[in-house]
């Protein structure tokens, strides 16, 4: 085996917050990944965590720049919303620019719309790679890289455990988009969110059933995926989570 532990960060929007508690307490615990891979805001994330931020530090970025202030909504001439705030914001919170520079590696998926696959990429350009990650279907215009089109990689794997189940002795999995009680779905937004979610959650079944230490936030399906709301109750969800499997696992 390559490395020791992986960290699989799934995507989820602004409910990346439980992704930064769950990491806190693993860094509590003495736990440090070293190989990340993630999709869409757990490619954020990932970049940030590779890059050698604190899980504190990453809190306090969060909570000044939310998802959708990144993201500067407008509208382009093709009906698509904007995400170019987002890389931006990468560019200018990121230390480096290149997947070679990071302090440990990434792997980043994102869904190629020509090709009608997932690729994991884990060098180059890191800016565009995390935008396209992050752009999700219909609603962001998707990004050009090379010659293709790409989206959100959640399209095709939103738990990206593949890329580094072969090179690591255990893989450590934060889910952030558990299926939970599907709460009120008497509108259409809340029902269409309830139907990717349960989308996503059959497809990436099996790949969540490949960690050794599964952290999945309860009580996060409350929450939705865009805007900073409820940013600090959803970072608790994630570090309480995380506390419950590793005091789990003490017990053993």
């Amino acid at each position: 085996m390559k490395f020791k532990t992986g960290l699989v960060l799934s995507g989820g929007g602004t409910r990346g917050f439980a992704h930064i508690g769950a990491l806190k307490a693993l860094e509590e615990a003495g736990i440090r990944a070293d190989v990340v891979s993630g999709t869409s805001v757990g490619s954020i994330v990932g970049a940030m965590y590779a890059d050698g931020y604190t899980p504190d530090r990453m809190l306090e970025v969060f909570r000044r720049h939310s998802i959708l202030k990144l993201s500067r909504l407008s509208f382009s001439r093709k009906g698509f919303l904007s995400f170019g705030g987002l890389k931006k914001s990468v560019s200018r919170h990121l230390s480096v620019q290149n997947f070679e520079e990071l302090r440990i590696p990434l792997y980043v998926c994102i869904s190629n719309l020509s090709r009608g696959e997932a690729e994991y990429v884990h060098s180059g350009p890191l800016p565009d790679v995390i935008t396209a990650s992050a752009s999700i279907p219909i609603l962001y215009a998707p990004v050009r890289i090379h010659n293709d089109l790409y989206v959100d990689g959640a399209v095709f794997d939103n738990f990206p455990v593949k890329p580094i189940l072969e090179q690591c002795e255990r893989i450590i999995g934060i889910n952030v988009m558990p299926p939970g009680p599907p709460g009120d779905l008497r509108t259409f937004r809340r029902t269409s969110m309830r139907i990717l979610q349960l989308l996503m959650n059959a497809a990436d079944r099996e790949s969540r059933k490949k960690c050794h230490m599964l952290i999945e936030p309860q009580g996060i399906a409350e929450y939705g995926y865009l805007g900073h709301r409820g940013g600090l109750k959803m970072y608790g969800l994630g570090y309480d989570a995380a506390r419950q499997v590793l005091d789990a696992m003490q017990d053993r």
